[in-house]
């Protein structure tokens, strides 16, 4: 039988590791799995940013909200504690485009978000962003 300790290593699922050369020789990030809450608050994001008018122009701003929240949800440690938050996402003006589009890709892989969901999610979390707001 598991114990408390045990059922959760289960029920937050492996954590995966993406190696960024960019930050240097054999450097590695650590995608978890989203959880509930973590769910939860991305579909408030998404369905507000489609707000069900299709014809609404891409609004910036919302798109760098979803991008941010999902990369914060997902990249952790090696005990699958996360390591940034939403904000501290924000700040990362100076990340390379590839790289960020690189962990955004990974964090919806790794979390089975499907290739409808991420196109969705693409069109929310990319269609706005220049290159500073990545």
């Amino acid at each position: 039988m598991l114990n408390r300790d045990e059922a959760f290593a289960r029920i937050r699922g492996p954590i995966a590791e993406v190696e960024v050369p960019e930050w240097g020789d054999g450097v590695a990030i650590g995608i978890r799995r989203l959880g509930a809450a973590d769910l939860m608050r991305l579909r408030e994001l998404t369905l507000g940013a489609q707000d069900g008018d299709d014809d609404a122009p891409p609004d910036p701003q919302r798109d760098l909200d979803i991008t941010c929240e999902l990369l914060s949800m997902g990249l952790c440690d090696d005990k699958g504690k996360r390591l940034f938050t939403a904000e501290e996402v924000r700040g990362w003006d100076g990340l390379q485009a590839d790289i960020l589009h690189r962990l955004l890709e990974e964090v919806q892989r790794h979390n089975g978000i499907g290739e409808a969901a991420a196109e969705e999610l693409e069109k929310n979390c990319g269609s706005g962003q220049t290159s500073e707001s990545t």
